[in-house]
């Protein structure tokens, strides 16, 4: 098979995949299914996928380290701990509304019947979290947050993150709301009420 349509299949493959799991479910999916959205034989997926969670474990950890690559570069760029961690949370937002379906790969598709995640990716999986517990460390080393436990307390922060935007892209949010504003006033919320927790001074 030609390289350049081997990659392109590849593509085609994991991006129906994509939309097909976050529509219907991971009960719903099959590689039939996919085939046939992409108009090829499911002996084609096999080419490059042993199985049906093998093609979901390969979707979840290409978002995984598009969104922890973002993360990165954004930490990169600030050096204030207080101010960083208010970054990597506007940048952990911007993902979840630019790429909602990535997102939703990464958080929001589990299933009693899918092998579990192997253990070997779940340190690459982890970077994200733990720029934010090095920032938060930071910040107690320099004195500009009290937290006894960072790890913990990054968790937390995350957790809260993620449940303002499990509402907007599941599509709970009450319409007499205004998306932006509940985003807006969400974000605030968890970095000063963060802030306030910690005696971080601002």
């Amino acid at each position: 098979m030609d390289e350049n349509k081997d990659i392109s299949l590849k593509r085609r493959i994991l991006d129906a995949s994509q939309e097909l799991i976050v529509d219907g479910g991971y009960q719903n999916l099959s590689l039939r299914k996919i085939a046939r959205k992409i108009g090829v034989s499911a002996t084609s997926i096999y080419l490059h996928f042993d199985n049906k969670d093998h093609l979901i474990h390969t979707l979840m950890e290409k978002s995984i380290d598009k969104l922890n690559r973002q993360l990165m570069e954004r930490a990169r760029e600030i050096e204030n701990p207080v101010s960083r961690l208010e970054a990597l949370a506007r940048t952990y937002i911007e993902f979840a509304l630019e790429n909602p379906r990535e997102y939703q790969i990464i958080y929001l598709v589990s299933s009693d019947a899918m092998t579990r995640y192997p253990k070997e990716k779940f340190r690459e999986a982890r970077r994200g979290y733990e720029v934010l517990t090095r920032t938060i460390e930071e910040g107690v080393q320099s004195g500009l947050m009290e937290e006894d436990n960072p790890r913990l307390a990054s968790y937390s922060f995350w957790a809260q993150l993620h449940g303002v935007m499990s509402v907007v892209l599941s599509r709970r949010l009450d319409n007499r709301i205004d998306r932006d504003e509940f985003i807006e006033q969400s974000l605030e919320q968890i970095v000063d009420g963060f802030h306030i927790r910690t005696a971080a001074v601002r």
